[in-house]
């Protein structure tokens, strides 16, 4: 499933324990749900592998930004 934009669903946070356990927290407007649930973990973790590659570089974002600034 192709998800257009990942980072729509919300707020969220990979971890990983000393012990290299990984765990997933993702909120809602009215919840917070923490999961060490491998299906769950690894579908948080392909969102965010596709938003790091459609995020642009700091050097980037700055020039993007510094861009837009000018405009107004």
């Amino acid at each position: 499933m192709r998800v257009p934009r990942p980072g729509l669903n919300g707020p969220f946070v990979l971890l990983e324990t000393t012990e290299h356990e990984h765990i997933a927290y993702v909120e809602a407007q009215e919840t917070g749900v923490l999961s060490a649930d491998p299906a769950k973990v690894s579908v948080i973790a392909q969102r965010h592998a596709m938003i790091l590659r459609r995020a642009l570089s700091p050097d980037e974002s700055a020039n993007f930004i510094r861009k837009l600034a000018e405009e107004l």
